[in-house]
Order: C-alpha cells, then sequence, then structure tokens
C-alpha cells in the first residue's frame, strides 16, 4: 500500500479507542481573552470532522456533557455509520482500564504543546499532529513572519510589517503608518490608500484582529474580520486606540503581548493550500478557495479554487507548484529547527497566500523588488476546508486518505460557517430534515451535511454543489413558511 492509500490515522498495532478533540478554543485561541475562547467553542464545539473512524472506539471529547452536544453526535453516528460517543478526559480514562499503552488515539484540531500535555497526562493518548513545538513556530504570527525572514526563500514573501507591543500600539503603529506612506510616496502611487492590519499574535480565523484603511477624510475599522461591525473615525490616532481596545478585549496579555503589523496588500485573490504529511512526504491538496464577506479579509468558507478571470488562471498554472515547493521548504526547515526527523512526522498544515492586483505589482516594479506573491499565514493544523473533507469522506464510509481527499476535492466542495437562515427556524430541526434530503442525494454523489446546528449554520455541500445549495434553500423555505 503505497502512502497515497494509506490512511491518516493507522497505527501498528491499531488503536482500539480513537478520539476527535475539537480544541478550537484552547488550541487555536490559547493565548486569548477567556470570554473569547468560550464564544468560539459555543459556536464551533459540534465541528469534529477529525475523526479516527477507524479504530475499533470512537469517541468525541468534550468538557462536559450537554444536550444538543450528544444530539449533534448522535447525528453524525449515524451520518458515519459508526457507534460514537461524547466523552470527558476522566470518562476516557476510566474506559481504558485494562487496555495496552498507546491504544488510544487522540486527534486533535491543533496539537499545540498545551493540547499535547493535556492528551498525554490528562487523557492518556497518543497525540496526532506535527509536533507541538514546530506548531508554535508555525502558528504565532510574529514567529512565523521572523521565520520567513530568516528563511528568505524566493517568489514568496510577507507583507510589510511591524511587531509592536499592545501596550504600545498606537504609536507604533503610527510611526509604521508613516513609513508605508512614504513607500507610495517614493514610488509616486498616490492614489494606493494607506491601510494596516493589526493581529495579535496569537490570532487565528481573524479573531484578534482589526483592519484599518483610508477613505477620503475617513478611517474604517473592521474589527475581528467582521465587516457588519465596521467603525468609522476621523483620523488614525482615534482609530488605533479603539483598534487597541478591541485587540485587548481578545487576548491574554499574560501569555503574549506582541502584535504583528502588517501593510494592507491591494491583492486580486487569498487562495490556501492544504498538504498531508506522512511518511516523510509531502502531498499535496493543491490550491483552495475561500469565501470572503464583502468588505472583510475574514473568510467565512472554503472550496474549491475556481480563478476570477483568466490572469488569476494564468497566475495559478505558475505560481501553483511553487506554492507547493515554497511550503514544503519551510516545514522541512522548521522540523530541523526544532529537533524533529522529518520521516517521524504525520500531519496537516495549511498556508494562505495573496495575489497581488495590478496596482501591488506596479508598487513592486517601481520599488524594485521581484515579482513576488506574499504569505498571510500559515496554519498547522485541520482548517475548514481539510475538516470538512474527512465529514464527507465519512459520510461515504471510504478511509481518510490522500487519494479519498483529492477525489473529494475533485468532486467538488464547500464548506460554509456562516449559513444564515430565518431565525424562527430551529436548526435542530433543519438538520433532521437535511439528514432526509442528504440520504436521497447520496446515491447521485451529492451532500448536504449540517456541521453546526446553530444560528447561523455551519454547512457543507459536496458534488453537485449548486443543486444541493437548491435542495437546501428550498427546505428553509418551506420551514420559514410552515
Amino acid at each position: 500500500m503505497t502512502t497515497l492509500d494509506t490512511s491518516l490515522f493507522c497505527l501498528e498495532p491499531p488503536a482500539t479507542i480513537g478520539v476527535g478533540f475539537h480544541n478550537i478554543g484552547s488550541g487555536i485561541l490559547r493565548a486569548s481573552h477567556s470570554n473569547l475562547i468560550r464564544k468560539l467553542e459555543a459556536q464551533y464545539g459540534e465541528r469534529c470532522g477529525h475523526l479516527p473512524l477507524n479504530a475499533e472506539k470512537v469517541r468525541i471529547h468534550v468538557t462536559e456533557h450537554t444536550a444538543d452536544l450528544h444530539a449533534h453526535i448522535a447525528y453524525l453516528g449515524a451520518l458515519f455509520g459508526k457507534d460514537i460517543k461524547a466523552t470527558t478526559s476522566a470518562e476516557l480514562r476510566q474506559e481504558q482500564q485494562g487496555l495496552p499503552q498507546k491504544a488510544t488515539l487522540v486527534v486533535p484540531y491543533i496539537n499545540v504543546p498545551e493540547s499535547e500535555h493535556t492528551i498525554q497526562t490528562e487523557m492518556g493518548g497518543i497525540s496526532w499532529g506535527l509536533p507541538g513545538a514546530m506548531v508554535s513556530q508555525l502558528k504565532n504570527k510574529a514567529n512565523f513572519y521572523q521565520l520567513l525572514d530568516e528563511y528568505a526563500l524566493p517568489d514568496f514573501q510577507p507583507p510589510d510589517y511591524r511587531i509592536a507591543n499592545i501596550h504600545t500600539l498606537p504609536g507604533e503603529a503610527l510611526r509604521f503608518l508613516t513609513d508605508i506612506e512614504d513607500i507610495y510616496d517614493q514610488a509616486s502611487l498616490h492614489s494606493y490608500p494607506p491601510g494596516i492590519m493589526l493581529r495579535t499574535s496569537e490570532s487565528d480565523g481573524n479573531f484578534g484582529s482589526s483592519l484599518l484603511y483610508s477613505d477620503q477624510n475617513t478611517v474604517h475599522l473592521i474589527p475581528n474580520g467582521d465587516a457588519d461591525l465596521m467603525q468609522n473615525y476621523r483620523g488614525w490616532r482615534e482609530a488605533l486606540e479603539a483598534a487597541q481596545a478591541i485587540l485587548l478585549d481578545t487576548m491574554d496579555p499574560e501569555k503574549e503581548t506582541r502584535v504583528v503589523m502588517s501593510r494592507c496588500i491591494d491583492f486580486s485573490d487569498s487562495p490556501g493550500m492544504s498538504v498531508v504529511i506522512m511518511n516523510g512526504q509531502i502531498e499535496t491538496l493543491r490550491w483552495n478557495g475561500q469565501l470572503q464577506e464583502k468588505g472583510s479579509k475574514a473568510c467565512i468558507g472554503t472550496g474549491n479554487y475556481q480563478p476570477k478571470n483568466k490572469a488569476i488562471a494564468r497566475l495559478q498554472k505558475r505560481y501553483e507548484d511553487q506554492t507547493i515547493a515554497y511550503f514544503e521548504q519551510i516545514l522541512r526547515r522548521t522540523a530541523e529547527r526544532c529537533g524533529y526527523d522529518f520521516t517521524t512526522l504525520r500531519g496537516v498544515a495549511n498556508i494562505d497566500i495573496m495575489i497581488p492586483s495590478p496596482l501591488e505589482a506596479e508598487l513592486q516594479k517601481r520599488r524594485g523588488q521581484p515579482s513576488a506573491f506574499y504569505v498571510a499565514e500559515s496554519n498547522p493544523r485541520w482548517t475548514n476546508f481539510t475538516d470538512a473533507i474527512l465529514n464527507v469522506i465519512g459520510a461515504n464510509r471510504l478511509q481518510p486518505t490522500v487519494n479519498t481527499m483529492r477525489a473529494t476535492i475533485s468532486n467538488r466542495i464547500q464548506a460554509v460557517d456562516k449559513y444564515y437562515i430565518p431565525q424562527q427556524i430551529d436548526p435542530r430541526q433543519l438538520r433532521a430534515r437535511i439528514a432526509d434530503k442528504d440520504e436521497e442525494l447520496k446515491a447521485s454523489g451529492t451532500r448536504i451535511i449540517c456541521r453546526m446546528a446553530k444560528h447561523p449554520m455551519g454547512i457543507i455541500f459536496a458534488g453537485d454543489i449548486e443543486r444541493a445549495k437548491h435542495e437546501l434553500a428550498g427546505i428553509v423555505q418551506h420551514m420559514a413558511e410552515a
């Protein structure tokens, strides 16, 4: 059996208990304010597609048992054809009694050192994913940009950036803004609107960010990637002080005080790219597309990459393979830096890039810089996209391999984390209607999967996406009129 057909979660000997650990709060937002962690866990707690379904017993880790979680886990069990149960760390320990060591495989959403320690000491399991020390280097935005500067690899680069302290942010940002304006002045590109992206070092998914840009005499501020919450200010100082307060509300300064300030890039598109690391090899899932809310850089969903025009299609043809080679170098060099034998690693990782617009390409030319794409961030973990792929693979009763992941992408997939439905509709009742319709559609290769039974809902469409969306819209309309 080749690496491409080997289950991501295979172990020798096989794991008796396989646990999905959707640590999106404590893992991804480990240095965030506790209120933000609770908010994100409440919204995304049900979204756990990264399950080692090949284990004899399949579990989903929970901190407490709730009726909503149990109902959604029952839905997943029926979808995947497995008896899946919720378990706390204490209950998992009890279930392990009499089993040999290393009989429990825990698959976290992200394997940060804190989660790695919890898995080993509290859950008594083997942790799946890239090593925690390596994840910390790639996940932390300040550390990651500094790595990119150190590696100085061609064709890709971070945007102009500075690292500030949250407590002195407004002054440092104003000085950086002066540098940005000088760049445009020296390039004689006065039409380029000055803007700055502020992200706490441990931010993720735009939670813990503030995007600021000027338009005539107004400075616009978009907090946490939510364009609906845009604020307008007459001057930069006032806007930056508001941004500082917003960031402080999302972070824990006792754990991390750094803020990455980057020049707001005018870009044509921002594809992501995920890879699977197994047996010393890096297997790519190639570019994926991001769904973004109008007026925001926040990603609200993912799917197959569709170039917006012929020019971007040509850039994809030229740069997609280079993106793969570039990310592979980053991963291998970071593993070496952290002292890991790359052949022993197994995990998934993602990188997001920005394709310069014609305006930005002209700026690069006038600055005397080589043409290059920009790196937005790396995510050494599951993503909206890869987690959704595993949901579809599980629903189709297949093994999670590189080949089945690629086939799922080829058959088309789109994951939407903010699917809005009328407030009077109970998302749990809609989930039951989705299950019925999905059962009807699956013979034709089309799937509709409920990821989160919340307001807004999390939905995965696969196969004939247009038909799936039409069918779901019809169900929603019928329920709204009932």
